[in-house]
């Protein structure tokens, strides 16, 4: 009966565990150039603590970004608690009138696969493009130049498959890959890819990447 017990103690205790969405946060607590080398900041009801160096830099690992909170040691008798709520950079800055608590996400920076220029969501979404080939004309610094931009049309791939054409949203991408008419362009797609290639990446493909991890 006992062993029953802690079999399903150990099984209940793995699903908790695997439910956590563990990852590290970092960020920067600035109050009007002090050094803050050695102010502690920690995980609310657990044991999971980082010292802040000099500049007010920290790191804390193993943190449930979606439910965990921080509690930054008192400074002047001001304690700041900072629930994450899924975000994992925290950057503090406080002066004697107030304090400005800045929390974002950490957006995974993919690697080039074919040595082209990497375009993420967010860097697309700034261009106010809807769709993907608009936004990569506007960001392209090359797109003057390049006649891989005008009347010779690039090989398009959505998460590795070839497309006859780019009318993809940028909402549902994660990244983009450009990669330009060179060389190693025609070494790696063929003749075909003397032009270049655009590659999309979607966020579908990008996550299940992920848990596949």
């Amino acid at each position: 009966m006992e062993k029953r017990f802690l079999s399903i103690a150990a099984f209940l205790f793995v699903i908790a565990t695997a439910e956590a969405k563990s990852g590290v946060v970092r960020g920067q607590y600035s109050y009007a150039d002090k050094n803050m080398k050695g102010l502690k900041v920690w995980v609310v009801n657990k044991q999971d603590t980082a010292k802040l160096d000099k500049k007010g830099r920290f790191k804390l690992k193993n943190v449930d970004l979606d439910k965990d909170t921080l509690f930054f040691e008192s400074i002047q008798n001001q304690s700041i608690v900072v629930p994450l709520e899924g975000n994992s950079i925290v950057n503090i800055i406080r002066n004697e009138q107030k304090t400005e608590i800045l929390l974002s996400k950490e957006e995974r920076r993919p690697t080039s696969t074919y040595g082209g220029i990497i375009y993420t969501k967010a860097e697309l979404e700034q261009t106010g493009e809807t769709f993907v080939l608009n936004a990569v004309l506007v960001k392209s610094p090359h797109k003057a130049a390049s006649s891989f931009f005008m009347s010779n049309t690039p090989l398009y791939f959505v998460d590795g498959v070839e497309v006859a054409s780019l009318d993809i949203p940028v909402k549902e991408v994660a990244y983009v890959e450009v990669v330009k008419a060179t060389n190693a362009a025609s070494s790696a797609f063929g003749v075909r890819g003397a032009n270049g290639a655009i590659l999309v990446t979607t966020d579908v493909k990008w996550k299940s990447a992920d848990k596949g991890q």
